[in-house]
C-alpha cells in the first residue's frame, strides 16, 4: 500500500504493513470525550490536542439528511421518534435544542479545524450516500475521510456508491472472522471494540494481525485510553486508534513516559503472543 501522506499533513489514509508510532492516526472519539460536541471551538480544541481525524455518528432522516447523533431517536414534543421515520424539518428544532447538528455542519467545522474525518455510519440509505460524496467533494474533504459502520449493509452501499472513500467495518466479538467480514463487504480496514477487554492489544499480536495483513487489511483500534495498552498498540504498528484523549496518543507517540493512577501496566509484547479467546466475551461499541 502507498505510505504518500493525505492532503493537509495526514499521515496516510490507507493500510501500511506497520506504522511508525507517529504515523499512527489518532481519532478523536465523539469529538474527544465521546461528547458529541461538534461546534467550531470545540474542533479546534480538539485539532490542538494532536487528532489527525474526527470520530463522528451519523444517522439518516426520511428525506435522505444526516444528522450527527449517536442515538437513532430524538425526544420531539415528549415523545420519543425514530430519525429515520422523520423529515430533517420536524426533527431539526428538537435537535438544535440538545446542540445536535447536521453532517454538512461537522464536515465544514472539521475542514475548518484541520481534522480529517471517521464517520461512523449508523444508519445510511442510497439518497443519503450519494448526497453525503457531493457534500465531502464539494468541501474537499473527500481524501480526508474514512468511512465505517457497525453494519455490514451500510459498509457494502458505501463501497457501493462511494468507492473511492476508504472503508472500516466494526465488530464486537473476538471470535469474529475479520478477513472474511471485510472482504464481504470490500472493506480496506478492520475495526475492533474491544475496549472493555483489559489487554486487548494482545488479541491483535502474533497470528491475527499476520493474517489481517497478509490479506492488505489495516487496523483501525476500539477508543483507549490506557497509556501501557496505547504503547503497546503503538509497538504494533496499527493504522488507526480512537480515543477520548488525543492528547494523551499524542504524548505517548512522542516517547513520553506518562504516568497516571488509572494506568495499566501491561508486560512487553512478544511477536509469540497468541491469541487466547476468554469464553462467551463480547464487547458492545
Amino acid at each position: 500500500m502507498s505510505s504518500v501522506p493525505s492532503p493537509g499533513g495526514l499521515p496516510s489514509l490507507s493500510p501500511l504493513p506497520h506504522r511508525a508510532a507517529v504515523d499512527v492516526l489518532r481519532i478523536a472519539h465523539r469529538g474527544a470525550g465521546a461528547e458529541e460536541r461538534y461546534g467550531t471551538d470545540d474542533l479546534l480544541q480538539v485539532a490542538a490536542q494532536g487528532a489527525h481525524l474526527l470520530e463522528f455518528d451519523l444517522h439518516v432522516t426520511a428525506d435522505d439528511h444526516l444528522v450527527a447523533r449517536h442515538n437513532p431517536v430524538v425526544n420531539v414534543g415528549g415523545v420519543q421518534v425514530w430519525l429515520a421515520d422523520c423529515q430533517l424539518a420536524e426533527v431539526l428544532p428538537s435537535l438544535q435544542r440538545y446542540g445536535v447538528l447536521t453532517a454538512d455542519d461537522v464536515v465544514r467545522g472539521a475542514k475548518q479545524a484541520g481534522l480529517g474525518l471517521y464517520a461512523d455510519i449508523k444508519s445510511l440509505t442510497r439518497g443519503a450516500a450519494e448526497y453525503l460524496l457531493s457534500l465531502l467533494e464539494s468541501e474537499a474533504m473527500a481524501d480526508r475521510t474514512i468511512l465505517a459502520s457497525g453494519r455490514s449493509d451500510v459498509v457494502a452501499l458505501c463501497a457501493e456508491v462511494i468507492p473511492e472513500i476508504p472503508r472500516a467495518v466494526l465488530f464486537a466479538s473476538t471470535w469474529e472472522d475479520p478477513v472474511q467480514l471485510a472482504q464481504a463487504v470490500h472493506a480496506q480496514y478492520v475495526h475492533p471494540c474491544w475496549e472493555r477487554l483489559p489487554q486487548p492489544h494482545k488479541f491483535l499480536a502474533g497470528p491475527w494481525l499476520e493474517r489481517i495483513r497478509a490479506n492488505g487489511l489495516g487496523v483501525i483500534c476500539w477508543h483507549e485510553e490506557r497509556p501501557e495498552i496505547v504503547r503497546g498498540l503503538y509497538e504494533l504498528g496499527v493504522d488507526c486508534i480512537c480515543t477520548d484523549e488525543p492528547e494523551l496518543l499524542a504524548t505517548v507517540s512522542s516517547g513520553q513516559r506518562v504516568t497516571r493512577l488509572d494506568a495499566v501496566e501491561t508486560p512487553p509484547i512478544s511477536p509469540q503472543v497468541g491469541i487466547h479467546h476468554p469464553q462467551g466475551h463480547e464487547t458492545h461499541r
